[in-house]
C-alpha cells in the first residue's frame, strides 16, 4: 500500500508503532517490552516519582502507566512505595535489578540515538522540535 497520499499524523504514529514494535522485538531476551523499557530508563533519570508525573514524563496516560507499573513491579523491575510526607501518594523507585536492565538495554541499542535505524539527527532534531511544540504545557 502507498503511503504517499496519508496524512502527516498517520505517518507519525504507524511509524512509532512500528518502532515499537521494533525495540520490543529487541528487548525481547531482557523480559520487558518498550513500554517497559521507556518507564525504566525515564525513571533511571528522575528518580522516585509518583505515577501521574512518570506518566506524564512518559507521555502516557496515568492508568496506562499503572498498568506498565505493575508489569515492572511483579517483576521486581520497581518498587512502590508510600510517600513518608504525603501518605496518599506512592511514590515508584527503580530497583537495583531494575538498573540493571537499564544498562543491558543501553548495551543493547548501543547509542540513545539508534532506534530502528532512526539514527539521522535532522529526523530527530524535527521530531524533537515537533514534541515540543505539541506537548501541553503545565498548569
Amino acid at each position: 500500500m502507498s503511503t504517499a497520499h496519508w496524512a502527516s499524523s498517520r505517518l507519525l504514529s504507524t511509524a512509532a508503532r512500528l518502532n515499537d514494535h521494533y525495540q520490543s522485538q529487541r528487548l525481547t531476551g531482557l523480559d520487558v517490552a518498550h513500554a517497559g523499557a521507556t518507564t525504566l530508563e525515564a525513571l533511571a533519570h528522575s528518580g522516585p516519582i509518583s505515577q501521574t508525573r512518570l506518566a506524564d514524563l512518559v507521555h502516557i496516560q496515568a492508568q496506562t502507566m499503572g498498568r506498565v507499573l505493575e508489569k515492572l513491579e511483579v517483576k521486581g523491575l520497581v518498587s512502590r512505595v508510600r510517600d513518608t510526607l504525603d501518605t496518599r501518594s506512592i511514590r515508584t523507585r527503580i530497583t537495583v535489578r531494575g538498573q540493571a536492565v537499564v544498562e543491558s538495554i543501553n548495551l543493547l541499542r548501543g547509542s540513545p540515538v539508534e532506534s530502528a535505524g532512526l539514527s539521522d539527527q535532522l529526523l530527530r532534531g524535527q521530531l524533537i522540535a515537533l514534541i515540543n511544540r505539541l506537548e501541553p504545557t503545565p498548569a
